[in-house]
């Protein structure tokens, strides 16, 4: 009996720190979808980086999520 997973959907998350308000770090998420399935983590830092240099917040951190389906061979 093998356990095992196939890769459904990859996105990466982006973590902008808008600054502060009423004394309090604001930081906000934009999620970019449908990434490629095999894409590096050395790919998915420079697409990063290079979307957040366009914009006004600064970019915190860069998370990678993916969304898999586990499946049981032996059945």
């Amino acid at each position: 009996m093998a356990i095992t997973s196939d890769v459904l959907a990859t996105k990466m998350v982006t973590r902008l720190n808008c600054g502060l308000v009423n004394g309090k770090e604001v930081f906000k998420t934009k999620t970019y979808s449908n990434l490629k399935a095999d894409a590096t983590i050395d790919s998915i830092h420079a697409i990063a980086t290079t979307i957040c240099s366009l914009q006004v917040p600064t970019l915190e951190e860069v998370q990678r999520t993916q969304t898999s389906l586990i499946i049981n061979d032996g059945q």
